[in-house]
């Protein structure tokens, strides 16, 4: 800490200067990761653990720019790591495992220098780089979601990721990391709502279909001649529905009660449009009707009318982009899931030889 708390005195007027650059937190925040390592494990570990996570979130930066999807600046967390994060959805999974596959790749190269230097020198400082470097980017290459490898391993199956969940349980038995239990509760979280996503688009489709038919009636009630029949069946359909709400079961079980948890919510869908229209029914017969020149044949549209069609259309269109994006964005072409495949072994095998490569080494000095 030290050296961050000297830099930050000597140099303040460069550091203000830098909170208003496009990289200004990324250097503020490297410099204090670099002074928190630095306090407990040294300079140099401090500088040679900045280093790779720096060279690795270049790598994903990198990857990004390669497929045009803008990012913020990496971001570093003292005893975390860095992120980044992106300001735009990838169109699909295999666009965002590419972006993933570039952290731990960039990661690969940053330590391979280190191999170099130790074969000339045998200074086993450079052995302790290989190790760490290649250990940092293989745990990312777990197939956890949010590491590399969750978001990799998607274009394959996002199935995947309970094992990657075995595999991260078991590591965290045996270490007392705060950040492993933060990354597994991150990962059942982003496996649970994978697995439930075929069960949210029934609810979405369900609602998107209630929307086309709320949004259909309104365009007809100019054409009525008495309101009644209208509200008296809205009336039975909010009854009928909050007796079914009522009726199922409270705390359905998912997966093994998915019908009767899809009967309620469909349920809930029905009578909350019940009671919108409604509500917009007598809003819209409180309103005095107007004519074009004063011409009874001619009456102007309802602005209120036209109001609700317009957000019913908004909403429609926003569920149908939900749904296409859900839908789509984990299907791939063999090919390409052949070459992620091959592509995330031969990486996590390389990885893994270094890391023992760099672990006999130290061994050695013990």
């Amino acid at each position: 800490m030290g050296i961050g708390v000297f830099l930050l005195a000597k140099f303040k007027w460069a550091f203000a200067l830098l909170k208003w650059t496009k990289f200004g937190g990324t250097f503020i925040t490297m410099m204090v990761s670099l002074g928190a390592y630095a306090a407990i494990y040294g300079w140099k570990f401090g500088v040679a653990l900045v280093y790779l996570i720096f060279v690795h979130e270049m790598g994903h930066l990198v990857a990004a720019k390669r497929k045009d999807i803008a990012t913020s600046p990496a971001f570093f967390i003292p005893f975390v790591g860095a992120l980044i994060s992106m300001k735009e959805r990838p169109k699909d999974a295999a666009t965002e495992a590419y972006l993933a596959y570039g952290g731990p790749l960039a990661g690969l190269i940053s330590f391979l220098p280190a191999v170099v230097l130790y074969e000339m020198t045998e200074e086993p400082f450079w052995a302790l780089v290989v190790f760490m470097g290649a250990m940092i980017n293989l745990f990312n290459l777990i197939p956890v979601s949010p590491l590399d490898g969750g978001r990799i391993v998607s274009v394959l199956s996002t199935k995947i990721w309970f094992v990657g969940l075995l595999i991260l349980g078991a590591y965290s038995v045996f270490s007392s990391s705060p950040l492993i239990i933060l990354i597994l509760i991150i990962g059942i979280f982003s496996w649970w709502n994978r697995a439930r996503e075929d069960y949210r688009n029934s609810v979405l489709s369900y609602e998107q279909q209630k929307l086309i038919e709320y949004r259909d009636a309104i365009r007809q009630w100019p054409r009525l001649m008495s309101t009644w029949e209208l509200k008296q069946s809205l009336l039975a359909q909010a009854n009928d529905a909050s007796q079914t709400e009522a009726s199922t079961r409270k705390r359905p079980i998912p997966f093994l009660h998915d019908d009767e948890r899809l009967a309620r919510d469909q349920a809930r869908i029905d009578r909350q449009y019940a009671n919108l229209t409604l509500a917009l029914i007598q809003e819209w017969e409180h309103q005095p009707v107007q004519y074009e020149d004063m011409d009874p044949s001619r009456p102007i549209p309802s602005t209120l009318l036209m109001e609700a069609e317009a957000k019913a259309d908004e909403r429609i269109n926003q569920l149908e982009e939900e749904l296409q994006h859900t839908r789509s964005y984990y299907k791939a072409p063999a090919s390409v899931k052949w070459k992620v495949l091959i592509a995330y072994l031969v990486l996590a095998g390389v990885l893994s030889l270094f890391m023992v490569y760099g672990h006999r080494i130290m061994e050695l000095y013990r």
